[in-house]
């Protein structure tokens, strides 16, 4: 089955493929780098069309830190419509058998939730500080439900916690919240920085996910394209928490920085807990065993100490 992987090159997408490279899938790589424009309708059509893939990989996303995603908040909202419209649209009118994947960031679920579990997905707005990108996500299963019910298409959505481990952007404003502290600590560390700034207060609760291992959840899919359970989206989840503090000690001592750390608690924290409820995903994947924050920390930190300076 050909394999088509939207937004390859991006931090998530550089993961998967070297999962799947080494469970011995070839997947074909789209990105904008590549030529492949996914906010032009006719370029992503008649690229459909040129590959007439079998299964869809869809990665790509325009996100950054919660900055970014606010200050940019209705050209996030417009980018990301753009390419999901376009998407679906050339997916059904090229060959509505095919399957589509979607990872949906959790920052589509109501703000207030205490537990994030699938069935509370909409009983409630997305939390403000992602208003824009967390309602594009929260689009993914509408267009999921309505192009399914038009033109059969089927999907399996998966609502993923924020994910962390190598290739991500070195610039804080563009990367991914954990990946961004890990730069920002090993960089003070090899400049024998006296002190770091950290947005927020750092009492916000966050779930993590190391991207491998969504990586590792896509494998299970492709050996098992037409298995049962995935008609409804599925929590990738864990159900384990910890604070942003917690996770700041814990780089901390990885690293062996010895500086002060300076909360700047005019910047928003988000959210304040984001932790998902796993029991649908352990019906379905009872043997998977995640990466341990440690050990994903761990690869983490040797990623950025590799690219330094940076």
């Amino acid at each position: 089955m050909k394999t088509l992987l939207l937004g390859g090159t991006g931090f998530v997408g550089k993961n998967v493929v070297n999962v799947l490279t080494d469970n011995n899938f070839l997947t074909l790589i789209s990105s904008k780098s590549g030529g492949q424009n996914l906010l032009n309708y006719e370029q992503t059509f008649e690229y459909f069309q040129q590959i007439k893939p079998d299964i869809v990989i869809n990665l790509a996303a325009n996100v950054g830190s919660l900055n970014y995603v606010t200050q940019q908040a209705a050209e996030i909202f417009d980018i990301n419509m753009r390419m999901l419209l376009n998407v679906y649209k050339a997916i059904t009118l090229t060959n509505s058998k095919i399957l589509l994947i979607n990872p949906i960031a959790n920052c589509g679920y109501p703000g207030n939730l205490e537990n994030y579990t699938e069935d509370k997905f909409w009983e409630g707005k997305v939390h403000q500080s992602v208003l824009a990108y967390g309602n594009t996500r929260r689009m993914i299963d509408v267009l999921s439900d309505a192009y399914k019910m038009q033109f059969g298409l089927r999907t399996i959505n998966f609502f993923v916690p924020n994910m962390y481990g190598p290739y991500d952007s070195i610039d804080p404003n563009k990367a991914h919240a954990l990946n961004a502290l890990v730069s920002k600590v090993v960089k003070a560390k090899f400049e024998n920085s006296r002190n770091i700034e950290v947005w927020g207060s750092g009492v916000a609760i966050r779930e993590w996910l190391y991207a491998k291992d969504f990586g590792r959840v896509l494998v299970h899919i492709l050996n098992n394209p037409i298995e049962v359970g995935f008609d409804e989206p599925i929590n990738i989840a864990q159900n384990l928490g910890l604070s942003v503090r917690e996770l700041i000690n814990l780089i901390i001592k990885e690293t062996g920085f010895k500086g002060e750390i300076i909360w700047n608690k005019n910047m928003p924290d988000g959210a304040p807990r984001k932790v998902m409820d796993d029991s649908r995903f352990r019906r379905i994947f009872k043997q998977f065993s995640f990466t341990s924050l440690e050990d994903g920390l761990h690869e983490t930190i040797k990623y950025y100490e590799s690219i330094y300076p940076y």
